[in-house]
């Protein structure tokens, strides 16, 4: 069984043309997933924050400073990256951008895998299932790449009785392992990530939600994938009704991105092929400097 190599290639020319303008290397930075102690060689200094062992602090070097600095040690393991992504036959419908929602949540997840296994890293993704989720393996390269392309391309639209929710708290129990997680999903996704479940997941590792958007209920030749037709014309060019759903919209990303922001992850909302790249790297240098939510 081949995938259709069309992602490949595309997922190639977009990051070739991306790495012709600036660096490509998204795993540059600090990460909690990458193991740190006092028993591993010496890393570096950086400025002390909240949760840093006391224990690490050079007092020398924070004299001569004129600020807190605290020692980091580093090992040679590589980063674990995982994928959760959504799926369902919500995945029918457009984004924002008028862009196909599966292809943009196919292009994301392979091109971010893509990167971060040239950087170095090792990848795993997972997804809702039937009973229980999916979950892979981590590794890098080519043939890794295809194969979880491939059978995510062929579940994406089913709709299965696992949420993206129990795939996170499945994720967390199964796998041993420090990781940053990209959680890829949508305004349906957003809308159950509570309190308690971002912060289960960023106490111990690296959280990052993209939102792939989803086009409006209400303007022109609006289809309903659930029903299967063309929404009523009188439904979806009513004015209180598109206020409504952008109200309610607003207030599920409002709503997560303070959670996120009280439990240092970050949150993103994308709508085009064309902007995975630039908006992730500028997600990951928001997160890496303290900009959470």
């Amino acid at each position: 069984m081949k995938i259709d190599y069309e992602y490949l290639s595309k997922i190639r020319r977009a990051v070739a043309l991306y790495t012709n303008k600036k660096t490509s290397n998204i795993l540059d930075g600090d990460f909690h997933s990458l193991h740190r102690g006092r028993s591993m060689e010496f890393d570096d200094l950086k400025e002390y924050m909240i949760g840093d062992d006391v224990h690490d602090i050079d007092w020398k070097s924070s004299s001569r400073m004129g600020t807190i600095l605290v020692r980091r040690y580093m090992t040679d393991r590589r980063h674990n990256v995982m994928f959760i992504c959504d799926r369902g036959s919500k995945m029918q419908g457009d984004t924002a951008a008028a862009e196909a929602k599966k292809e943009l949540m196919l292009m994301t997840f392979g091109t971010l895998a893509y990167i971060v296994g040239r950087n170095g890293a090792d990848y795993a993704m997972a997804y809702p299932g039937e009973g229980s989720s999916y979950i892979s393996y981590f590794k890098s390269g080519t043939d890794h790449l295809e194969k979880l392309l491939y059978d995510y391309e062929s579940k994406i639209t089913s709709d299965v009785d696992h949420t993206i929710v129990d795939t996170l708290t499945e994720v967390l129990n199964t796998v041993r392992k420090k990781m940053i997680i990209f959680l890829l999903t949508d305004i349906e996704g957003l809308s159950m990530l509570s309190e308690g479940v971002i912060r289960s997941v960023a106490s111990n590792h690296d959280l990052l939600i993209i939102n792939v958007e989803d086009a409006f209920l209400t303007g022109d030749n609006v289809f309903d994938t659930e029903l299967s037709r063309y929404e009523r014309f009188f439904l979806s060019h009513s004015k209180a009704l598109h206020e409504e759903e952008v109200r309610q919209r607003e207030a599920i990303i409002g709503n997560a991105s303070e959670i996120c922001k009280r439990n240092r992850a970050a949150l993103m909302t994308l709508s085009s092929e064309e902007d995975i790249i630039g908006r992730t790297v500028d997600l990951l240098e928001r997160y890496r400097n303290g900009y959470y939510g």
